[in-house]
């Protein structure tokens, strides 16, 4: 057990000098997560490292390949459940955040969180985004899971992108790339990494803009958690044939609202939010979630499927 430490200390010390002259100074060793998700549970990264400028997001992801090391890259931490034990491996925080606006597209880095691009359009009286109100985490989360809200969603919206591609290429491509599903598009499956996109909006009164997402914020505060540290719906709703049923609805029947597994709970305002009361463990959370997947099968005959991200 101690030669076995020993080595992995080892390596590790040899993997992080191979990372530090690489990337810098922003590479730092065993840094806790939590404080970087929404919901505020996490483990450490073995290696962090925060990418400013998309080549060093490509930089970092090719260093990670050549050293053979897992890697993952996080957004705004929405979406996200982190293991207790944290990730082996490098963790590339995404702080590419330019956003250019040109007549009626919206062109923004990957790392660009997703209500700052909303306010930039409504500044500059572009409309089409104002349903993502509120929706938290950044445009390359959001693409890789097509995120929306009121019956529309982003991948509607995307004219073109550029990925890093699992074969390290870096290309330009169109929305029918994507393959954008409910919730979902072929990142999921092939591992492509958005680097930047570009929307296409119309113009619109600027006032009006701003009447419909005040309607759109009023009604995610008045059923949403959002002041509670969550990471978003955790459940996809179930979609059969044209037909969808809210996973909220299916729990709301059980009446699981307030129910806990040590510090993880089901909000008593939305029973599809699991949220962190203090000092939630990612144990907690899963065990809480495998518990409701299992109520809503044996009542319903359906099988949830998780919309947040298990990362160990």
């Amino acid at each position: 057990m101690v030669a076995k430490k020993s080595v992995h200390t080892t390596r590790n010390k040899e993997v992080y000098r191979r990372l530090s002259a690489a990337l810098g100074n922003r590479l730092k060793p065993d840094v806790i997560l939590a404080p970087y998700t929404t919901f505020g549970i996490g483990g450490k990264a073995s290696f962090f490292y925060r990418a400013v400028k998309p080549d060093e997001l490509v930089y970092a992801v090719r260093t990670a390949q050549r050293l053979k090391l897992r890697f993952f890259i996080l957004g705004g931490g929405s979406n996200v459940l982190v293991s207790d034990s944290g990730f082996k491996g490098l963790v590339i925080k995404n702080e590419c955040r330019d956003i250019w606006i040109d007549r009626h597209t919206v062109t923004c880095q990957s790392g660009a969180l997703l209500v700052l691009v909303v306010k930039k359009a409504l500044n500059s009286s572009l409309s089409g985004l104002e349903f993502a109100v509120g929706i938290p985490g950044t445009i390359g989360g959001a693409i890789r899971g097509n995120a929306g809200a009121f019956g529309k969603a982003v991948g509607d919206l995307l004219l073109k992108a550029v990925v890093l591609t699992r074969h390290d290429e870096i290309k330009e491509v169109e929305r029918d790339f994507f393959r954008f599903g409910y919730r979902d598009s072929v990142l999921k499956q092939n591992g492509d990494i958005v680097l930047s996109v570009t929307f296409g909006l119309g113009k619109k009164n600027k006032r009006q803009i701003e009447k419909q997402m005040e309607e759109y914020r009023k009604s995610r505060n008045a059923n949403l958690p959002w002041k509670e540290h969550s990471a978003g719906c955790f459940f996809k709703n179930v979609v059969q044939g044209e037909k969808k049923i809210s996973a909220g609805y299916l729990l709301d029947q059980l009446g699981v609202k307030g129910m806990r597994v040590g510090d993880a709970q089901v909000s008593v305002k939305h029973a599809n939010f699991l949220v962190n009361q203090k000092k939630a463990r990612a144990q907690d959370v899963k065990k809480l979630s495998s518990k409701l997947k299992r109520m809503v099968r044996n009542e319903f005959n359906i099988n949830l499927e998780e919309e947040v991200v298990y990362i160990k």
